[in-house]
């Protein structure tokens, strides 16, 4: 992260995002930078409007990985889902792999896409069941898609591999979380009806509400998993999944109007809700490798902090359920 997040200055440009882009057509000028995590974002502009520049280091994914991402947006937009679709390059391609003095960089470029985020308080009852509809009608058109487009796409199992992997040794309690949730997963039932490709991350952040419409985004973290998982993980912002709260119970609402829901699958919502935290914990171990330095810039100094902080809550948790599993 360290390498690219030293191209940003104080107006938030970069020279490397320039070099990127000059790939594709783009407004000068117009190059912000816009998110760091396991991706680098930017946002720009051609011809007044909206684009995004997405790429990673890389060593950090497989090529073949982003193209099944791109596969599969297609087939999603084939079949009338409001997706964000990638553009082409002035070299006619989705994927440039550009190499720089900085490191050699996977790059797409995204539309920008009409529509308005909400945070999870400004939401209106309706707009909480089409949020749900959303999610219901992707499942229903993902349950459908050919099994080939699911190579190249992780699965909960490479991610239970990559945490065991990336996760110190010395991290003894959330070593232990990892062997009890496999255990546990792996005696799951694998049916399609319940099993298949999710978004992962359908969070307000990744959805556009426009009138009746909604779009989503960001399909970069598209998995095979447990359906379920995708609805908890949708909804943890309002905490522990309690069928009684009227956010979720208006959700789930809006899913079961589209596709079909294991209501039994349910009560196993917070072990998915451990699964989760133990690969967010993995994967912020592998982002945060940024070494401090009195030259950094106060925004980046302020991200690290941040993402040290959820490192450090996750570590509690894991400490906590070791705990409580002594007592009894």
């Amino acid at each position: 992260m360290m390498k690219v997040v030293e191209t940003v200055d104080n107006e938030w440009r970069s020279p490397l995002a320039e070099e990127i882009l000059s790939r594709w057509h783009y407004d000068e000028g117009t190059v912000y930078f816009f998110r760091a995590s396991a991706n680098f974002l930017f946002i720009f502009q051609r011809e007044g409007k909206p684009y995004f520049l997405r790429f990673n280091d890389s060593s950090e994914r497989d090529i073949k990985v982003i193209e099944a991402e791109l596969r599969i947006v297609a087939y999603l937009k084939e079949h009338t889902l409001n997706v964000v679709q990638p553009v082409l390059s002035r070299n006619e391609k989705y994927i440039e792999i550009v190499e720089t003095k900085w490191g050699t960089y996977h790059c797409v470029v995204f539309e920008g896409l009409q529509g308005q985020h909400y945070e999870l308080d400004e939401l209106t009852e309706v707009q909480i069941y089409q949020w749900g509809q959303a999610l219901g009608e992707l499942h229903a058109t993902l349950k459908n898609m050919p099994d080939h487009l699911l190579e190249n796409r992780p699965s909960w199992k490479e991610r239970f591999k990559i945490a065991k992997e990336v996760i110190p040794a010395s991290e003894l309690f959330a070593h232990q979380e990892l062997e009890r949730l496999q255990s546990w997963a792996e005696r799951l039932p694998l049916v399609k009806e319940n099993v298949g490709l999710i978004h992962y991350d359908f969070e307000l952040d990744n959805v556009l509400f426009e009138k009746e419409k909604m779009h989503m985004l960001d399909f970069d973290d598209s998995t095979s998993h447990w359906f379920i998982a995708d609805i908890i993980y949708a909804l943890r912002d309002v905490g522990e999944l309690d069928s009684n709260s009227p956010i979720v119970r208006e959700f789930i609402r809006g899913y079961k109007s589209k596709t079909e829901l294991d209501e039994n699958i349910l009560k196993e919502a917070d072990k998915f809700e451990r699964m989760h935290k133990l690969n967010s914990f993995a994967m912020l171990i592998r982002t945060v490798d940024i070494i401090e330095s009195e030259d950094d810039p106060e925004w980046l100094l302020n991200l690290r902090n941040k993402l040290v902080g959820y490192i450090e809550e996750y570590r509690q948790s894991f400490e906590a359920i070791e705990m409580n599993i002594d007592k009894d």
